[in-house]
């Protein structure tokens, strides 16, 4: 049947169903159909109606995307991403760190301080400029995270530091500004500085696990200058530009990383040696009395949830190395089998989209940049 027997009502209201990789095709058809799917109105739309979730991991100068839903076995599928062309070609020996995704759009770190922004799904990807931030340079940085503010429709991407101020970078703006940095002044030690700190953990080269975005904020766990593993949960508003703080369930001699799960705000405690058979879950947002532990049959090292799967289960990366299904019920796991996946590796998850990566010009942000398309 030709697309010209079909009324237009009913073939925008069917496409915004299907995969963006088949959208991407589609536009070949004809112009209409390309005009239809390019309109950023088509593109919330199908952002909202078809949620086609994939896991990425990353490895030494490796990334892969895994289709987890299919009814065959699951395979890594090697994915190519932007690199900085003025890099040492040769193979680095670190993996390329994932900030985080929001909509789609991937917020990598391929090297101290150069970052892209790329969708996977349409091979679109911009360079940030470099962050000439005077907050005590890259080396002073230990958190980042990126997120969506939907209030304003603008994706940002923050660096924290132990300073007074922070850098946060607006992807509608295209550049740097400089906010108020996270400054807490622990009550019960109050002749100390009311800044968080790193504490690094042995072996370990990254900063803090990358910020997890949640309710329009980005959220970290920060080590007090206090014995005994005091933590607190710093949060940032990405509307606002303002941060605030919220309080953890118990102490972490290395701190927690965080996650979602079920939309919910969740603590794992870092990698510290010692395998711990449970985690945290925040109810009720914000309400510190809501934490939840949920109870893990298998104990792990470390920890991160990636995504619901069939029936309720919960897909976690565990120990950096394995795939794993969590049943909340009764705490069991199994192994998540994937042909190809790297021996080690860091894990998160994106939503397959049409959501465009602007291109970041000079005029724009007076430091270079460009887009990479594959």
């Amino acid at each position: 049947m030709s697309n010209s027997n079909l009324p237009p009502e009913l073939i925008a209201d069917i496409l915004p169903h299907l995969p963006a990789k088949s959208l991407s095709r589609f536009k070949c058809v004809s112009k209409p159909w390309c005009t239809l799917i390019s309109h950023p109105d088509f593109v919330k739309t199908h952002l909202h109606r078809a949620q086609f979730r994939r896991i990425l991991l990353s490895s030494a100068n490796s990334f892969y995307s895994i289709d987890h839903e299919t009814d065959d076995l699951a395979a890594a599928v090697d994915l190519h991403y932007p690199r900085d062309q003025t890099q040492n070609p040769k193979p680095q020996p670190h993996a390329v760190q994932i900030i985080g995704s929001c909509n789609g759009l991937v917020c990598i770190m391929t090297q101290p301080d150069i970052f892209f922004i790329f969708n996977p799904t349409t091979h679109q990807s911009t360079r940030l400029p470099y962050a000439s931030i005077g907050f005590g340079g890259s080396s002073a940085a230990i958190g980042y995270g990126f997120g969506y503010a939907p209030s304003i429709d603008d994706y940002k991407l923050v660096k924290a530091a132990p300073s007074p101020a922070i850098g946060v970078f607006s992807l509608r703006d295209g550049d740097w500004n400089t906010r108020s940095g996270f400054l807490y002044q622990d009550p019960e030690n109050p002749t100390r500085p009311g800044h968080f700190y790193r504490n690094p953990i042995q072996g370990e080269k990254d900063p803090l696990p990358p910020a997890t975005s949640l309710n329009g904020s980005l959220h970290w766990v920060f080590k007090l200058h206090s014995t005994g593993g005091k933590c607190i949960i710093g949060v940032f508003n990405l509307e606002t530009d303002k941060r605030g703080f919220m309080q953890v369930p118990e102490t972490a001699v290395s701190g927690f990383s965080t996650g979602v799960v079920n939309g919910s705000l969740c603590l794992m405690h870092r990698e510290d040696g010692l395998r711990r058979g449970y985690f945290w879950v925040m109810k009720e947002y914000g309400v510190a009395e809501s934490w939840t532990k949920i109870l893990v049959e298998d104990p792990f090292l470390v920890a991160k949830p990636l995504c619901l799967w069939k029936n309720s289960k919960i897909l976690i990366a565990k120990d950096k190395k394995e795939l794993v299904l969590f049943d909340p019920k009764d705490g069991t796991c199994k192994n998540f089998e994937v042909a190809g996946i790297p021996d080690r590796f860091y894990a998160d998850s994106y939503v397959e989209s049409l959501v465009t990566v602007p291109v970041i010009t000079k005029k724009k942000s007076k430091l270079e940049s460009f887009c990479l398309c594959f």
